[in-house]
């Protein structure tokens, strides 16, 4: 007879998240790795045009771009399906993270496309590369009263990028779910973001500005004072796999400067060893 798996717990409590393994994450972490890319967003503009006329050479050989090409599945709507079916699948003790991940995915190109709608910024294909300058992407339009939005493409507007920002906020929830791919999921991030470039599909400040939109929704999905804490509500009720609480902590740490030792609550139901009978 298979043993069943115990399904794995993820936790937020008062802004720290508690992994399967034990890890403790701090999730302020992200906002401030949101706020260091934003930073350089300005000094990457300053290459745009660089790197897209770079880019527009062709440098990438055929079989590259056709590894990148796969990359996008990470960040396409048909490929985040296969992910989580995948999940589904062949972790049958992570499936209580899916609507999670799923939400993760969807509402970070739905930021990205929000934003489209108020930066009228256009794609590097959408300009002549060879007599462009590098004021070129210094075409920052903001349509504030969103008096375009009848005329609104998301494949005509630049910044920021969507499939960046899905890919992110996806690998950030990868990454706690199953912490020995975290290297593998860089990876494919950096490739999506490298193949969203080499397509003449976003300047380079496109793709950091989808990397801090991917960023700050994967914190509104893991804080438990945002939507996290209705994901949390979903995760298997089984308390002694998880880790150590901050109550807990509280708890043990008061007993141990009053000098004692934690006793346990006696369960009314259970049955008394003779000491106690004896008592």
């Amino acid at each position: 007879m298979s043993a069943t798996k115990t399904p794995q717990s993820l936790r937020s409590i008062n802004g720290r998240l508690y992994l399967p393994d034990g890890e403790i994450f701090r999730l302020r972490a992200l906002l401030w790795l949101a706020m260091m890319v934003l930073l350089l967003i300005p000094m990457a503009t300053l290459l745009d045009v660089s790197v897209a006329r770079w880019f527009d050479g062709d440098p990438i050989s055929r079989d590259l771009r056709g590894g990148l090409d796969l990359m996008r599945v990470f960040s396409d709507g048909s490929g985040v399906v296969l992910i989580l079916f995948a999940i589904f699948l062949m972790a049958p003790q992570c499936r209580w993270h899916l609507p999670r991940l799923a939400v993760m995915a969807l509402g970070a190109g739905a930021l990205a496309t929000l934003a489209k709608m108020f930066a009228l910024r256009p794609r590097p294909s959408g300009i002549n590369l060879d007599v462009a300058s590098m004021d070129a992407a210094w075409i920052w339009k903001f349509d504030y009263s969103l008096s375009q939005i009848a005329a609104f493409d998301a494949s005509t507007r630049s910044f920021p990028s969507g499939n960046v920002a899905t890919a992110t906020a996806i690998a950030v929830g990868l990454w706690f779910i199953f912490p020995r791919g975290r290297i593998l999921f860089a990876m494919i991030t950096c490739g999506t973001a490298l193949q969203r470039m080499a397509s003449g599909a976003h300047f380079p400040s496109d793709v950091l500005g989808g990397c801090v939109a991917g960023l700050l929704w994967g914190y509104v999905c893991l804080s438990d004072r945002m939507l996290g804490n209705l994901f949390d509500k979903m995760s298997p009720s089984e308390a002694h796999h998880m880790p150590l609480t901050v109550r807990d902590w509280q708890v043990e740490s008061s007993v141990a400067m009053a000098g004692q030792t934690p006793t346990a609550e006696t369960d009314p139901g259970e049955t008394q060893t003779p000491n106690h009978r004896a008592a």
